[in-house]
């Protein structure tokens, strides 16, 4: 190759925006060019006679390994770590052997982004696999739990209030109210759980964590909490606000690696100016504001600015997914509310999360739970392919006045509606089963009848069916649920039913 021939060479070697690297036969850098200086932070000068194997720090066996391949074939690829200012940085080197003379060229792109997005990638599958595992889980302890809390409820329904088995039950509803608060936090771990919120006090939320969260720190920390004297009712899912707090609270113990105080507050305030997120319902006037405070090691105002991104995390590599505060800022904002952050390094953190109180304090404390009829007489297909939670729902119905007629399938269900219709009021069934799903069974009695009352039943959080629509006869119910509430949506439901029959032409 003339000197001639070398000047385009040149010019591409230095305007490239790869890092371009000739060595000579020792791995020895003979010039570089600037992107190869800006990658390894260094100067023109700085680059020359400076060594492959210190470049490239700690893989230097990586090193040797492509350059015998690179002799031996002409050329090779391989990727190494290169130590940067901003960190260490992945490069993905390609080798071509004597490209003149006794020089060597080794093109260095730098491919950290694009690895750290691959394993993003790999993590997000990872965690929907997770997801879907969850879901499924979630959906046999939630059978599960139908029954248990549904005995335990009949059996503390016939025990007086002086019975010596009633704390021991009493300490199974709870142990199962517990159990049904865990499955939800599973199914919003792989992001499969639909916000079903009500009315809540934020102080019995915080006040029910109390003991949870005294197990989660540890015995150098103190955990305080500061409620209102008056309720702060918000429209909220108390579950999913638990599992923020849980978070949050866990990222506070994370902060105080010598010790320290966590403090949970609650108050309710007036609105003043636009709190920052700007998703809070803009009518409301009154607001309650939860505050999580640390008095742990703070945050600089970079790790502040990606806090709730996805993925970002300040712990070590194993210790921490990053999902914690991007899934607490997801709950947040799809509860229409706002969350912020202030810290500094040294002088500890503090959340602060703002929700739209809803009604005036008095109408809440003089309201109380709608009156619904306790007992009937009508007649329900219950259709449920778990026979341990069909038995109990049975029993449950049952001891209230109604009548049940039992099926185990879709099928059956079927056979029974042709041969009693005139008798029958409601379908009570399953969504998911064998063969025929729920809606699809309503959907072919309701053609024959249909004012039919319809309460559908599952175990699974992401219910994709048509369910009824806009029909008031026709509701939802997750399992678990208590055996009270499930007679009061029967009794609602069939009152529904008897409505739109009235309104049907005659």
């Amino acid at each position: 190759m003339t000197r001639a021939d070398l000047l385009p060479f040149r010019a591409i070697f230095f305007d490239a925006a790869d890092a371009m690297l000739i060595l000579d036969d020792d791995r020895l850098v003979v010039e570089a060019n600037p992107a190869a200086c800006s990658l390894f932070g260094l100067t023109a000068d700085g680059m020359r006679a400076q060594s492959l194997d210190t470049l490239m720090s700690g893989d230097e066996e990586a090193v040797t390994s492509a350059w015998h391949e690179l002799l031996a074939l002409g050329e090779a690829k391989r990727e190494h770590h290169v130590a940067h200012a901003a960190g260490t940085r992945t490069v993905e080197c390609s080798y071509r052997a004597r490209v003149h003379a006794h020089r060597h060229l080794c093109i260095a792109r730098d491919i950290t982004e694009r690895r750290l997005l691959e394993e993003r990638l790999a993590h997000s599958e990872k965690i929907e696999s997770v997801g879907r595992l969850a879901g499924g889980i979630a959906h046999d302890f939630n059978n599960l739990l139908t029954a248990i809390l549904g005995y335990t409820e009949l059996l503390l329904g016939s025990r007086a209030a002086g019975d010596p088995d009633r704390a021991d039950l009493e300490e199974i509803q709870r142990a199962g109210q517990r159990a049904a608060t865990l499955t939800q936090q599973l199914l919003a771990f792989g992001r499969r759980q639909t916000l079903r919120p009500k009315d809540v006090d934020l102080n019995e939320v915080v006040a029910g964590l109390q003991v949870m969260l005294g197990r989660l720190i540890r015995e150098d920390i103190t955990l305080t909490f500061a409620l209102t004297q008056t309720p702060a009712i918000v429209h909220v899912d108390a579950a999913q606000i638990e599992q923020a707090l849980v978070n949050l609270v866990l990222n506070a113990r994370d902060a105080l690696p010598t010790g320290g105080e966590i403090r949970l507050e609650v108050a309710r305030v007036p609105r003043r100016g636009e709190l920052q997120g700007g998703s809070v319902a803009r009518r409301a006037t009154d607001y309650v504001r939860l505050r999580v405070i640390d008095t742990g090691v703070g945050m600089s105002p970079e790790a502040r600015a990606h806090l709730f991104e996805p993925f970002f995390t300040t712990k070590e590599v194993g210790q921490g997914s990053g999902l914690g505060l991007a899934s607490v800022y997801g709950i947040v904002r799809q509860s229409e509310g706002t969350i912020e952050v202030d810290s500094a390094p040294g002088k500890g953190t503090m959340f602060t999360l703002h929700f739209p109180a809803v009604r005036p304090i008095r109408e809440m404390q003089a309201s109380g739970p709608p009156a619904v009829r306790s007992c009937g007489h009508e007649t329900i297909l219950l259709v449920e392919d778990e026979e341990s939670v069909r038995s109990v729902i049975a029993t449950v119905l049952r001891r209230h006045g109604y009548q049940v007629l039992e099926a185990v399938t879709p099928g059956v269900a079927s056979d029974i509606f042709d041969r009693r219709e005139p008798d029958i009021d409601m379908l009570l069934t399953d969504v998911v089963m064998p063969g025929m799903n729920g809606p699809e069974l309503a959907e072919r009695l309701m053609r024959a009848r249909p004012e039919l009352a319809v309460l559908y039943i599952s175990g699974y959080a992401d219910v994709s069916f048509d369910l009824g629509g806009r029909r008031s006869h026709v509701g939802f119910l997750h399992k678990p649920f208590h055996a009270s509430t499930l007679v009061g949506r029967v009794r609602e439901l069939l009152a529904s039913s008897a409505g739109a029959l009235e309104s049907l032409p005659s």
